[in-house]
């Protein structure tokens, strides 16, 4: 036996570490379980793996004979990857389907299986060519594990119900926010200084919203807009990653940090190719003859025909001078919708000094982007009020996402005490400019539903909290020194109000989903829900006439290929 191949054990061992992590890349990116990529990952994964290992060897006292404490390491190793591969299965759990958590929980059978041999082998001391036997064996079950993502025929689609009763015609305003804390918001609003949010909270249905985790901002507003979890839209992030093993929509992620874990280098370029599957609750609207109107709606690419009204945030955002036919969409619409985009330089100069105080640093103030985000939130609001029909059934959806940029970079001087570290600058002056930003807010929504609000279902939501970082990336920037910065990473919930006609006043709402908001913005319109969608409708909101004077139909699926 030549004497590389008697000190080739700990490059064995990991070849079975890379090949165990290329079956979880496998697991989180079920478009790669190809036969060529699948290689591609495997092979290059395995090789990862050995050149980390091999140099170990270099160490070794007894070539061709493992000591026990070889073994004790190899073992304690397998155990962790099957502790991983776990992890993995439940963080992604709503982000997967049956067929690749199959690959998940075969890495962690085989890892724990693994191990109970491998320590077995401590104690017989195997050498040579039964020591690599030994190895061999894991490395030949974890290249198996893929074949477990093979999935058995499709069943058959069921067609949908054609005649769909309709139980009621109603309004509805939609209303998305995004970089709120709910702590600074009920703090504000127990001050007085938030009229408007106060009103719908004692006169509305409101309570926490639990969101999705982990968090992705495509995935989340796409579970919001469809009542599905990413499992069945298809949508699981907005961003993809370019690696050498190929391209890769999810990467591997520990509970307690902020991002994925990024083994090798990647470059992140847009996600173009996870279409959503699902239809948008405006989308089933629209089909069944209501006028949908939907601006700003993060990841709602691509529109379909039917909609008063489709325009993207990249629409209203005024570093772009001449937006793309695509951004906004029918052209009529658009052209009129197009009039209405305001630049931060069109913004009243009293509220540009409220939101951007003369003694925050210009490149602080780049960075927060209050005035550029006023600006487009304006613009969103003002074309919801102008351009878009008042008719019986209209149904206008929009998001104001201008607030997520203060928030990033004025939340932890608001709220000093959740976060690890000391705020950056004169933290009363950037409390003062992200409250600033609450009450016009506050004040914009107030317009929309003065205009409106009339006759109408008003839903206020924030689908995720912004606050501090998970708490092993907190720790780990204060031990770096890195001033603390706010996120939706944590997953903390949002906040759900509903108020206005067909709504109960003063009621609580403790139980409320993201994926609830769709099925109950249905029932509220008059329409049928449909089994496969993962929410239920928050009827604990409804009032007792609308819920006694109606029923709510349910259908197998709105889907054209059947239900999900």
């Amino acid at each position: 036996m030549s004497e590389a191949l008697r000190r080739g054990h700990p490059a064995l061992l990991g070849a079975i570490a890379g090949v165990a992590l290329g079956d979880v890349l496998l697991a989180l990116n079920p478009h790669l379980l190809a036969p060529a990529p699948l290689l591609r990952v495997l092979a290059g994964c395995a090789l990862f793996g050995a050149l980390a290992l091999a140099p170990f060897g270099l160490l070794v006292k007894e070539p061709g004979t493992p000591s026990p404490g070889f073994w004790g390491a190899a073992t304690l190793l397998l155990l962790l990857l099957a502790g991983f591969a776990e992890v993995e299965r439940r963080t992604y759990y709503t982000f997967l389907g049956n067929g690749t958590r199959r690959l998940l929980v075969g890495v962690a059978l085989v890892g724990a299986a693994s191990a109970l041999a491998l320590l077995l082998a401590a104690r017989v001391r195997p050498k040579g060519r039964n020591a690599a036997l030994v190895l061999f064996g894991p490395l030949a079950l974890l290249s198996a594990v893929p074949l477990l993502a093979r999935r058995g025929p499709e069943r058959a689609a069921l067609a949908p119900e054609r005649a769909i009763p309709r139980t009621a015609t109603r309004s509805l305003l939609v209303i998305g926010l995004e970089g709120v804390s709910w702590d600074l918001l009920s703090r504000a609003v127990s001050e007085g200084t938030l009229p408007v949010f106060a009103r719908l909270l004692d006169e509305g249905a409101g309570g926490p919203l639990g969101t999705l985790v982990p968090h992705d901002r495509a995935a989340l507003w796409t579970t919001v807009a469809t009542g599905k979890l990413p499992r069945k839209h298809g949508v699981v992030t907005g961003r993809s990653m370019e690696t050498p093993l190929g391209v890769l929509r999810l990467l591997p992620r520990l509970p307690g940090f902020t991002g994925p874990i990024r083994p090798f280098p990647v470059r992140e370029v847009p996600d173009d190719e996870s279409p959503r599957r699902s239809l948008a609750f405006w989308e089933i609207l629209a089909a069944r003859r209501h006028e949908a109107a939907v601006l700003g709606w993060p990841a709602a690419s691509p529109p379909r025909p039917g909609l008063v009204l489709w325009a993207t945030e990249e629409f209203f955002a005024a570093d772009e001078d001449d937006p793309t036919d695509g951004d906004a969409l029918p052209a009529e619409a658009a052209a009129r919708a197009r009039l209405l985009r305001l630049g931060a330089a069109n913004l009243d100069r009293p509220l540009v000094r409220s939101l951007e105080p003369g003694a925050i640093p210009d490149e602080t103030k780049r960075l927060a982007g209050s005035a550029a985000g006023a600006a487009r939130d304006l613009g969103i609001a003002g074309a919801t009020l102008a351009a878009v029909p008042t008719g019986s059934g209209n149904v206008s959806a929009l998001v104001l996402s201008g607030l997520a940029g203060p928030a990033r970079v004025y939340g932890p001087a608001a709220e000093p005490r959740r976060y690890f570290g000391r705020p950056e600058g004169d933290v009363e002056t950037r409390e003062k400019a992200l409250l600033a930003y609450y009450r016009f807010l506050d004040d914009t929504i107030g317009d929309l539903l003065e205009r409106e609000g009339r006759d109408r279902t008003i839903c206020v939501f924030s689908p995720v909290g912004f606050g501090p970082a998970p708490l092993l990336s907190g720790l780990v920037d204060l031990l770096r020194g890195r001033a603390p910065a706010a996120s939706p990473a944590a997953g903390a919930d949002g906040f759900l109000v509903l108020w206005g006609s067909g709504i109960r006043s003063d009621v609580r709402l403790t139980s409320a989903e993201v994926v609830d908001l769709a099925p109950t913005l249905l029932a509220l319109a008059g329409e049928s829900i449909a089994r496969d969608m993962d929410g239920r409708v928050l009827a604990e909101a409804f009032d007792e006439r609308f819920a006694q004077g109606t029923s709510i139909p349910v259908v197998t699926t709105f889907e054209p290929d059947g239900p999900q």
